[in-house]
């Protein structure tokens, strides 16, 4: 009973199993693209990192309006 990493691939375009690791399908001739799989960052560090950069934005700006006007 082997695992999902013994079967082969297949093709996209032309449906054939095709060898792990093709880069060219045998079959059809087509170019096989490898996705890889990109780590997703959670949902809490995209919001944090947004809400430091406005932040830091903000800083700025009250800053600014506070020599300008004093």
């Amino acid at each position: 009973m082997g695992s999902d990493k013994d079967k082969p691939n297949k093709c996209p375009f032309c449906k054939e199993e095709i060898a792990k690791g093709a880069i060219v399908c045998k079959h059809c001739g087509s170019k096989i693209q490898i996705l890889k799989k990109q780590k997703k960052k959670p949902f809490w560090r995209n919001s944090f990192m947004l809400g430091f950069y406005c932040g830091v934005a903000l800083m700025i700006l009250m800053i600014y309006l506070y020599n300008y006007w004093f």
